[in-house]
């Protein structure tokens, strides 16, 4: 092109975004085509009570066990994931390389609004996390989807997994250890503006079917539904055969930030008590898969989980069921799922070296302690157990026929027959219960 036919400066960018501009218009018509079309799809799945949910979007280890959850229910699910991370790759769809296509051919805004349109088509129920839908958002579900969503006639839960909803202010306000305690660098992991982090909330929460919290994730999230939604597969994570007790104390500690965990305290506690002479391991691991961290727990005495943050993670349920004792901070054990039965050994900065010292004389006790967080699992967090906790939440929420409530009930009887069967322990009690402070309120509890 000779200099004569070059464009003047900025027009090549004009034209792409102008091209850009209409693929988005034509790609919002096809939504609304798909929403309206969407709406009798899932009107007539319902009916005939063929209901198809989906998981997202997030690659969180618990979507596809949230999923079985709602296929016990009857419902045909699906873990629908953006990308996936070294963690866990088991879902059920995984949309990265359609979202690359999108990025690789400059049109993402379009790209998200053709897989809104199919999800739409496909599915009744939406589960998402606080930090994004199938549009990418730096937190919360971008307005357009939840206008879709509404208008096709979806149920729409949003769920908080913890840095999606966790403001700073808030969180500095709970206590003298908090997980903005140790933070390198505020602003970049969690929501952290607390006016940002009200507006993104208050909007999802008013736009969806439920806005659902729990243990310390309640304080961030006023109005919410307080369920208890982590739910572990007790026939994937058997109860491993406890050690002789001889040797080290063997402790496993499998931080995904070090930050967030208070790991800095564990290591110095453990240090201290070698230096004593005590025989005492501790065995750290960090991006792994999550059957690696499975298997070392199995090899241990003790998993240390957190110690700042003042509730347990995902990690001490997974702990818990491979029958092995717990350390964690818990702040307000009136947040937990029946606080009397759980037998996690709390510690703080402070205590968490009594707290070792306390297991290094009583290693006999630690068998019993980890079989009771074993049964703890079983009674409140197997599959059963959280999809009994759904079927309720469905039933009051989700305006389903007559004869799918019919169902879900059966299934909540059913799951009561169950949990009765496991026994009623003594509650728990051991030497390291901190005096329960409330700081949240606890709305709408769900239990059974």
């Amino acid at each position: 092109m000779s200099g004569a036919e070059t464009p003047p400066p900025g027009l090549w960018p004009r034209i792409r975004r102008a091209g850009s501009q209409s693929l988005i218009w034509i790609a919002d018509r096809i939504l609304d085509g798909a929403v309206v079309l969407a709406r009798r799809l899932s009107d007539r799945r319902i009916a005939k009570g063929k209901i198809r949910t989906l998981w997202g979007v997030t690659p969180i280890v618990t979507l596809p066990v949230k999923a079985e959850c709602d296929k016990a229910l009857g419902f045909s699910s699906e873990s629908v994931v953006n990308t996936t991370y070294y963690i866990t790759k088991a879902f059920s769809l995984n949309l990265r390389l359609v979202y690359a296509i999108g990025n690789r051919l400059r049109i993402p805004r379009v790209m998200e609004r053709l897989i809104l349109a199919v999800a739409l088509l496909r599915y009744d129920i939406f589960h998402y996390f606080n930090d994004r839908g199938l549009f990418a958002t730096r937190f919360g579900i971008a307005p357009r989807e939840l206008e879709a969503l509404k208008a096709a006639g979806k149920r729409i839960y949003v769920f908080a997994y913890g840095a999606d909803i966790r403001t700073r202010e808030i969180t500095q306000a709970l206590g003298h250890w908090n997980f903005c305690s140790l933070c390198p660098e505020p602003g970049r992991f969690c929501v952290c503006d607390d006016g940002a982090g009200k507006t993104t909330f208050e909007r999802t929460r008013d736009a969806a079917t439920g806005f659902l919290s729990m243990a310390d994730m309640l304080a961030y999230a006023p109005g919410a539904m307080n369920l208890h939604y982590w739910p572990i597969d007790t026939a994937r994570i058997t109860s491993a055969a406890p050690r002789d007790g001889q040797g080290p104390l063997r402790i496993a500690h499998a931080p995904n930030h070090a930050h967030f965990k208070g790991t800095q305290f564990l290591e110095e506690a453990v240090a201290a008590l070698s230096a004593e002479g005590h025989a005492i391991e501790l065995v750290r691991i960090s991006g792994v898969p999550n059957a690696e961290v499975l298997r070392l727990f199995s090899t241990v005495d003790i998993v240390a989980d957190q110690f700042i943050g003042g509730a347990y993670g995902y990690t001490a349920l997974e702990a818990m069921a491979t029958g092995r004792p717990v350390l964690a901070f818990i702040r307000d054990r009136s947040t937990l799922m029946a606080p009397g039965e759980c037998p996690i050994l709390n510690a703080t900065p402070e205590t968490v070296k009594s707290v070792l010292e306390w297991c290094l004389r009583n290693r006999a006790e630690l068998l019993a302690i980890g079989a009771a967080g074993r049964l703890y699992v079983e009674r409140y967090h197997a599959i059963p157990a959280v999809a009994a906790r759904f079927a309720m939440l469905y039933r009051d929420t989700a305006g389903l026929p007559p004869d799918i409530i019919d169902r879900l009930e059966t299934f909540i009887a059913t799951e009561r027959l169950r949990r009765a069967a496991l026994g009623q322990p003594e509650a728990w009690e051991h030497p390291f219960q901190l005096d329960a402070l409330s700081t949240t309120s606890l709305p709408l509890p769900v239990d059974i």
